[in-house]
């Protein structure tokens, strides 16, 4: 590695359950922050359930590994 590669250090993920008002179901997304705290991605929708809500987030980068 060149001195002036910058290293990528891997995002730190959250999903998040959101309950609706209207009918209290539950809904989930997702968010990606960086080493320093800052917010680097975030899911665009809700999800029904955190399966489809991790599919999504493996379609933006996240590795359950």
């Amino acid at each position: 590695m060149a001195p002036t590669d910058r290293i990528r250090l891997p995002l730190r993920w959250q999903f998040i359950p959101t309950q609706d008002p209207r009918d209290r179901a539950i809904h989930w997304q997702w968010r990606a922050y960086t080493q320093t705290g800052d917010l680097a991605l975030q899911s665009e929708t809700r999800f029904e359930n955190l399966s489809d809500c991790m599919a999504d987030a493996r379609e933006h980068g996240y590795d359950s590994h």
